[in-house]
């Protein structure tokens, strides 16, 4: 498996059958004869731009495994057969791929998937999105509903993870990644979300009390970055 960071929360995973492409919008995608599988969390600009759907002129066979508040229109007419639109809670098969939602904490899904019998879950905007100055009780009930949606993590053997670390949180940057790895966490963790701050990731892995975790986080620190196992 090799996991290259395109930009924000955009990672293409090629694997020994074919790729995945997670929450593209700007930024060039690696090349690959395989079958291309595009996954968008939700519409925010930041993780969908419709600029996916000229993948389908350079790769011979793509599928476009979108979030369902993503209008159809949106999508080019010939393409709306190779197109799911997924929505929270739910679960798919696309060709080899078994693909499970979960509900964003803000908008969208998050996808856990099962390809070649690795586990692979992309957060997209599930975090727990906590901000200083916001009332308690918002926070409160941000926190509570992330953990509530995290439970369907729980048990699972997931190989790769893509979860937020975003520093415009300020002290509260590194919840989502904590309440992650204490439902779930992954053999190999990849913060996303950093709006190119990547001084979150050795923050977050030289925190005592995050030791035990630091191991399994990469060190995604520039666009273009790719990883092997």
């Amino acid at each position: 498996m090799k996991v290259t960071f395109i930009i924000h929360s955009s990672f293409f995973v090629e694997m020994e059958s074919c790729a995945l492409l997670f929450d593209y919008y700007q930024g060039p995608v690696p090349e690959t004869a395989k079958p291309l599988y595009v996954f968008a969390s939700h519409c925010h600009p930041d993780h969908f731009s419709p600029a996916v759907f000229e993948l389908a002129q350079r790769f011979p066979r793509v599928h476009f495994i979108l979030s369902d508040d993503i209008w159809e229109s949106r999508v080019p007419e010939e393409l709306r057969s190779s197109t799911i639109f997924a929505a929270p809670r739910k679960a798919y098969q696309v060709d080899g791929l078994k693909i499970a939602t979960l509900r964003s904490t803000d908008q969208g899904v998050a996808f856990l998937i099962d390809c070649e019998g690795k586990l692979i879950y992309h957060a997209g905007d599930l975090n727990c999105w906590v901000w200083d100055g916001a009332p308690r009780y918002q926070n409160d009930h941000m926190t509570q509903a992330y953990r509530d949606e995290l439970k369907l993590l729980e048990g699972k053997k997931i190989d790769v993870a893509f979860v937020p670390l975003d520093p415009r949180q300020d002290a509260d940057f590194d919840l989502g990644m904590k309440y992650f790895f204490e439902a779930a966490g992954a053999k190999h963790v990849f913060p996303m979300h950093m709006w190119e701050d990547y001084s979150v990731v050795p923050l977050f892995k030289s925190t005592p009390t995050y030791r035990d975790y630091a191991p399994f986080v990469m060190d995604v620190n520039r666009a273009g970055q790719a990883f092997e196992f």
